[in-house]
């Protein structure tokens, strides 16, 4: 799925703990570096759910989630 459509589609909220297999509806990412670690449209793994975890064990500011909440189609 493109980005226009995941950002265009109907969401819901979940605790990214729980997100893999899930679509992502939303950007999360860190500052720094300023990357996104997940984009709209990717289907969330593992990787990406443990480099988000440890990018806030480590102190950087995570953009994108709400408390531990990303949004998914």
């Amino acid at each position: 799925m493109n980005i226009y459509e995941a950002e265009n589609s109907p969401k819901r909220r979940i605790d990214l703990r729980k997100a893999e297999g899930q679509v992502s509806a939303s950007f999360v990412y860190a500052f720094p570096p300023d990357i996104p670690i997940i984009v709209p449209g990717e289907t969330i793994d593992k990787k990406s759910i443990d480099s988000v975890l440890s990018y806030i064990e480590d102190g950087a500011r995570v953009i994108g989630l709400k408390g531990w909440d990303i949004y998914i189609i």
